[in-house]
């Protein structure tokens, strides 16, 4: 009948993690980067954020300088290779970034803006996904926090090997200062899918995109990016040891907690790119009017 799932219970029995109940160790790297592999087949990125990274490049690299006019829509279409809707969407979130101004009629302008305005464009695209961002992790909260008990529980040997190497990259990616913004969603998939409950781990997983874009918009914002990842490998530890107590009322309690500190660390980092915007601005509408 398959795998038999047990009833919900606290349990105070920890296992000692053997190596020798998998048949080939190189399985589950495989495995992991065949599921990489499948996800990074999906489309990650949206027409209008395909086309906003674009734009802005050509901002930031100088193809077009403040005060000249973009190609029209059409002529934007051809040159990009994507649809129109996708090309007004993201002319119309530059405007709203105050990159551009657009003149019914005339065309889209380039405004003269500070350097901090094109810093970093991911930054400026992933804001416009905050309330997306906001409610996926309202809804991680939620859904982890049964999925942690259950994986405590009836997590298998080869199970906690999966989430261990999930675990091993996350500490490579520090100690070779690389990002782990899109690692930190394999971690949590690992877990889920230690629950052997095929809907809640895709479930999961259908949060990925918009987690990593989360991810990178902390290390962005963080003050120090290196120790915030630090900080981010000894939290997927705590998480990993606490599973591996197989007792679910702890699994859980440690789950909500890192969600929650999750969602404040997001908010603040949201908080923080949309103050530096504004400063931009401010300091760009005090400047002194030249006297002709």
């Amino acid at each position: 009948m398959g795998n038999q799932k047990a009833p919900l219970k606290q349990t105070k029995s920890v296992t000692t993690p053997t190596r020798e109940s998998k048949s080939d160790p190189s399985e589950v790297l495989v495995d992991l980067r065949a599921q990489k592999k499948k996800e990074s087949a999906a489309p990650s990125e949206t027409l209008t954020r395909q086309t906003l990274r674009r734009l802005t490049g050509w901002l930031k690299d100088g193809t077009f300088a403040p005060g000249s006019r973009l190609p029209s829509q059409g002529a934007l279409v051809k040159r990009l290779g994507v649809s129109r809707t996708g090309v007004r969407e993201a002319l119309q979130a530059m405007a709203a970034l105050d990159l551009i101004e657009i003149h019914p009629g005339l065309g889209c302008f380039v405004k003269r803006t500070g350097p901090n305005h094109l810093i970093n464009e991911d930054v400026l695209a992933i804001t416009l996904e905050k309330e997306a961002i906001l409610d996926v992790v309202e809804t991680r909260r939620i859904l982890e926090a049964g999925i942690a008990p259950l994986a405590a529980q009836r997590a298998t040997e080869r199970d906690f090997w999966n989430i261990e190497d999930a675990l091993s990259l996350i500490e490579k990616a520090v100690r070779r200062k690389e990002s782990v913004a899109e690692i930190g969603p394999a971690f949590h998939n690992a877990v889920a899918e230690a629950t052997h409950n095929t809907i809640l781990a895709k479930l999961l997983r259908s949060f990925n995109i918009l987690m990593a874009r989360a991810g990178k918009l902390l290390e962005a914002e963080a003050l120090d990016a290196e120790e915030f990842k630090l900080l981010e490998l000894e939290s997927h530890r705590k998480l990993y040891n606490v599973i591996r107590t197989r007792d679910p009322i702890a699994a859980r309690e440690t789950f909500i907690q890192h969600i929650s500190n999750s969602e404040d660390l997001i908010i603040k980092a949201f908080r923080r790119a949309e103050a530096d915007q504004h400063d931009e601005d401010a300091k760009k509408s005090e400047r002194p009017r030249v006297r002709r």
